[in-house]
């Protein structure tokens, strides 16, 4: 059965986390999930549900983080695209991926927020975003 890939949420990178939570709460009607620390990632998240997806908040716990350097120079927004895989395990994908010649950053699938499995994809195989694939536990075909 072939993978089922599905958006999952829309990353905005931002140096405050509690300021950009309390600003999106103004705005939308939904509540921000308790900050969460992904050290793998070197960020503090937070999501909220809004409509069909998540918006997920990132600021950078270290200079060094991915989101610190998309942040330098004062520019916040959106970060990356997460797409839920569905149907297959994540490394299956990941390695499916990697067949067809797309460059996978890191080693594959690592600890996510809110329990999942995570990998991203260099930019350059989409147009100049980063994307993200990701999968909860219960998730596995």
């Amino acid at each position: 059965m072939p993978a089922r890939i599905t958006l999952d949420h829309i990353a905005i990178a931002v140096p405050r986390l509690e300021e950009a939570m309390g600003a999106w709460e103004r705005v939308f009607p939904a509540s921000a999930s308790p900050p969460e620390e992904v050290p793998t990632e070197k960020v503090r998240l937070s999501f909220l549900k809004i409509g069909w997806t998540s918006i997920e908040l990132l600021s950078a716990t270290a200079p060094d983080s991915p989101v610190a350097r998309f942040l330098e120079g004062g520019r916040s927004g959106v970060h990356h695209l997460s797409f839920r895989v569905e149907g297959m395990d994540l490394r299956e994908w990941c390695e499916e991926l990697k067949r067809r010649g797309v460059e996978v950053l890191g080693k594959g699938p690592r600890p996510g927020a809110e329990g999942r499995q995570v990998f991203f994809i260099h930019p350059r195989f989409t147009a100049g975003l980063l994307v993200e694939f990701s999968q909860r536990p219960e998730e596995i075909a």
